[in-house]
């Protein structure tokens, strides 16, 4: 079985920024293919960093600029009503404001893995591969992605 490795680095938004990294991933696999004389497998992207994630979803306005956002604050909410930062017990250990961010990240994961056939990676038609920052703040983050196949 052959591998493949390419990491690639992103500037993200903090609180729940998405970036739409499909055509990462399937360059990842092309790279790969045309490399390593393979054609079907799997890729796994892993984001580095304690609180971003990858996961699919469609890469609408609506779920991107609101909908997500709003219910991971409905589960971990950074804010209360008057605009004061909850106090996560994280806080105490190293005294920042991101604890509602770890819990944001562990719920959707720092990786996703997608199987590909003939090159192509099997995702839906609505289905996008998107990197979410978690954090507070701005980031720079890297997706590390890694083929594997025959």
């Amino acid at each position: 079985m052959a591998v493949y490795t390419r990491t690639k680095t992103y500037n993200t938004k903090g609180n729940m920024g998405m970036i739409d990294v499909t055509g990462d991933f399937q360059s990842a696999v092309s790279a790969a293919c045309k490399e390593k004389k393979i054609k079907s497998g799997i890729i796994t992207g892993f984001t580095t960093g304690g609180v971003a994630a990858l996961t699919t979803l469609e890469f609408e306005p609506g779920l991107v600029h609101h909908d997500v956002r709003e219910a991971m604050q409905g589960i971990a909410p950074y804010r209360d009503e008057k605009g004061h930062v909850i106090h996560y017990r994280h806080h105490d250990t190293w005294h920042d404001d991101n604890g509602s961010s770890h819990i944001h990240s562990l719920i959707l994961s720092p990786f996703i893995t997608v199987p590909f056939v003939d090159g192509k990676i099997t995702i839906g038609p609505w289905q996008n591969l998107t990197l979410v920052e978690c954090d507070t703040r701005d980031r720079v983050r890297d997706i590390v992605f890694q083929v594997m196949g025959e």
